[in-house]
């Protein structure tokens, strides 16, 4: 018997005697099996994030503006726009980085300046009485022609005599003038002059800064700014120029150095009428060859009155009649 209970019972043995022992006490009512133990509820779940998991990562939040409310007076700050810490501020751009489809319809681009010869009058003729001294004999009349084509110039001045003076001369003086015109005035290339029989001339060569005189006279060494002995006029007349300073002047036998200054506005009497002037003068600093200038104070500044005083110390007064 003993050595029949120390071998290991069959399996199926082991189950038979099992569901006899659970058949056995389902019927003595031991094991009910009508109701079924109630579930348990877990414990509720509490999560808490720590300060570590509070923390964006590592890319910049971007901000939504929030628009002001209407009919609000005195948003606050939350209803203003927010901009990121360390952002950058937004820069005007400049007029020339915008593309012309984002300026709209293209704005008409302001005038450029006149060039100094576009802003000088085309042509005008000046005709003068010319008299002995101021309120002198009548000896005749002389002519200043002046022609402006682009950025080249031509002046010529005819004197004739008149009345008796017409018996002994064919012509006073002509004089005629021509070059270029520059931003600093005007750049004589060719001048020529008669007075009675004589003639004389100079021709200008810039690039190598020196002057041809016609005739015995040679070559003379072009100073920077001369002028002939009558483009100085209008260029004292129509540029723009210190109230004191110095100019060489050609007559066609010599050049000289003459010094010019303002002596200011006057009211003088033409046969045009009464007229607001400037009076300059220039000269050597004695009575010799000085010339003194009226001109016109509305622009263009138009030379109205001369008086001339020759290296002999002969006078004459040279005043406007007409100007067309």
């Amino acid at each position: 018997m003993a050595a029949l209970l120390s071998k290991p019972l069959p399996r199926r043995l082991l189950i038979a005697l099992l569901a006899s022992l659970l058949v056995h006490l389902w019927v003595t009512g031991d094991i009910d099996f009508s109701t079924a133990p109630e579930p348990i509820t877990p414990p509720p779940i509490e999560a808490r994030l720590s300060g570590s998991a509070l923390a964006p990562n590592r890319l910049a939040p971007v901000h939504k503006p929030v628009r002001p409310r209407t009919g609000q007076a005195g948003a606050s700050t939350r209803d203003k726009p927010l901009s990121a810490p360390n952002a950058e501020l937004a820069l005007p751009i400049a007029p020339s980085a915008v593309s012309a489809s984002a300026q709209g319809p293209a704005m008409a681009a302001e005038p450029a300046a006149p060039s100094a010869a576009e802003a000088l009058p085309e042509a005008f003729k000046i005709r003068f009485r010319v008299q002995g001294n101021e309120g002198g004999l009548l000896l005749g009349q002389l002519d200043h022609v002046w022609q402006r084509t682009g950025e080249r110039y031509s002046l010529v001045g005819v004197a004739k005599a008149s009345g008796v003076f017409a018996l002994f001369y064919s012509g006073l003086l002509s004089q005629t003038s021509s070059g270029a015109i520059t931003s600093a005035g005007l750049r004589p290339e060719s001048y020529w002059m008669q007075r009675s029989r004589k003639s004389y001339s100079a021709n200008f060569d810039w690039e190598r800064k020196s002057a041809r005189l016609g005739g015995p006279y040679g070559a003379l060494t072009l100073a920077p700014g001369a002028q002939d002995y009558l483009s100085v006029v209008y260029q004292l007349a129509l540029f723009p120029h210190p109230a004191e300073g110095r100019v060489w002047v050609i007559d066609g036998k010599r050049a000289k150095e003459y010094a010019y200054r303002e002596i200011g506005p006057e009211t003088i009497e033409l046969p045009l009428g009464k007229v607001e002037t400037l009076h300059l003068r220039i000269g050597q600093g004695n009575e010799e060859a000085d010339m003194d200038l009226w001109l016109r104070a509305q622009a263009p500044h138009l030379p109205l009155k001369m008086t001339l005083v020759d290296d002999k110390g002969r006078s004459g007064v040279l005043l406007a009649e007409t100007v067309d």
